[in-house]
């Protein structure tokens, strides 16, 4: 754990590729710089590309971009590749306008549906959060040939969003984040407290009766989140052949995950490593995703 505050996680691990490319997931909330290896290319089926190391900032402070770059000096020389995105508009223009020239090659910006390699079937593709469909686009390459996907994503808000057995953004559901929600309570209330949502997922549970008010704010947001949550993927899933797989990501998924069963998978940085998949393609569709669902 690094001693700087603002620095939420920052983990390495030993790789042998000659390239690696530097992805940047700029969040309402958080900002996640991401070293990834190479993936191979001559692979029928394609694979998310290897994490390398995962630095996360808070998106209201200004980046340090000299840590960062001491973060990745062993690496530096091998960074052939930048790709920057996100939910946060103007976050994403702050890295870009900042961006250390000298350090590493320079971002390419994705903000449009378009560049992605992602069939979709919703009103305005182009007004989708980024976020949402490189969590797809991760999706498609996790899941099962003839399988939906359901993706959950528990941040500043929680998404979850449907992925077709042919890998088709389908759209979703977008709610207030536990955070958000206990910060609505207490803004626009004159009694109710401000719930500390940390130190609630630190919890080894979360008693359903609240015999104080601030335990039972505890208990709405929770089983609240968890029971909207249920509802939906229910919902999402009555109509596919297969139950989808239903992958879980985000600040707050690794919790949220254990306490809606064995059937949610947890898949950490699942945008970051969407984003860095389609850095890595050759053209920027995904031939053998499309191919494989095919056959």
């Amino acid at each position: 754990m690094l001693k700087n505050t603002r620095c939420l996680e920052f983990e390495k691990v030993c790789c042998e590729s000659v390239d690696l490319t530097l992805a940047i997931d700029v969040g309402n909330s958080r900002i996640k710089f991401g070293l990834f290896d190479c993936a191979p290319r001559d692979k029928a089926i394609p694979i998310l590309p290897t994490s390398v190391g995962v630095l996360a900032v808070a998106a209201a402070e200004q980046v340090d971009w000299r840590k960062i770059a001491a973060l990745c000096d062993q690496e530096a020389a091998r960074i052939s590749s930048a790709v920057v995105a996100g939910a946060n508009p103007a976050g994403v223009e702050r890295v870009r306008s900042a961006w250390p020239q000298a350090e590493w090659p320079p971002p390419h910006i994705i903000s449009r549906a378009s560049e992605l390699p992602l069939r979709t079937s919703v009103d305005i593709p182009d007004q989708v959060g980024i976020d949402r469909l490189l969590n797809a686009v991760a999706a498609n390459v996790l899941r099962s040939a003839g399988r939906g996907a359901i993706v959950l994503s528990a941040g500043t808000a929680t998404t979850v969003d449907l992925v077709l057995e042919d890998g088709t953004f389908a759209g979703g559901a977008i709610l207030p984040g536990l955070e958000l929600g206990a910060r609505a309570l207490h803004q626009f209330t004159a009694l109710l407290p401000m719930i500390d949502v940390h130190a609630l997922m630190a919890q080894g549970g979360v008693d359903a009766l609240g015999r104080n008010t601030a335990a039972a704010i505890s208990s709405g947001l929770w089983y609240g989140h968890l029971g909207a949550i249920r509802e939906i993927v229910t919902r999402f899933g009555a109509a596919a052949a297969r139950p989808p797989l239903i992958f879980v990501t985000g600040g707050n998924g690794h919790r949220l995950a254990d306490a809606l069963g064995a059937e949610y998978r947890f898949e950490a940085d699942l945008a970051l490593r969407g984003l860095a998949f389609v850095a890595q393609m050759d053209d920027g569709k995904a031939t053998a995703v499309r191919a494989r669902d095919d056959e």
